[in-house]
C-alpha cells in the first residue's frame, strides 16, 4: 500500500479501490494505488497500468465502467459541462503529461 490512500483536496476526493474517468479521453478504470514522486506531485495508477494526475479524473458509479464506448464520450461531455457551469476548469491547468496518448 502506498503512503497516499486517499486524496480529498480542491473538491477531488479519489481513494483505493473507486472507479473513475480521465475527462480527457473517457479511459475509465479502478483506482489501485496513489502515489507521490520525487516533487511531490500526486498521481493515481489505473488497473490500466497508466498513472493520471487526480484532478483530471472524476469518480463515477462502478456501473458506468462496463457502459459501450459510444456512452464514453456522453459521460465526458455531461462532466465538462457540469464543471463549466461551477466554472472549475477555468483555473485548471491542461499541461500535465499523464501517459496516455
Amino acid at each position: 500500500m502506498s503512503e497516499i490512500e486517499a486524496i480529498s483536496k480542491d473538491n477531488i476526493n479519489i481513494k483505493v479501490g473507486d472507479y473513475v474517468v480521465y475527462v480527457n479521453t473517457g479511459t475509465k478504470g479502478r483506482v489501485v494505488d496513489i502515489r507521490k514522486d520525487e516533487e511531490g506531485n500526486i498521481w493515481v495508477l489505473l488497473d490500466n497500468n497508466l498513472m493520471y494526475r487526480p484532478h483530471l479524473l472524476r469518480v463515477i458509479e462502478k456501473y458506468k465502467i462496463t457502459e459501450r464506448k459510444e456512452d464514453i464520450e456522453d459521460v465526458v461531455k455531461e462532466i465538462e459541462k457540469e464543471e463549466l457551469e461551477t466554472e472549475k476548469l477555468s483555473d485548471m491547468d491542461f499541461g500535465d503529461a499523464c501517459g496516455a496518448g
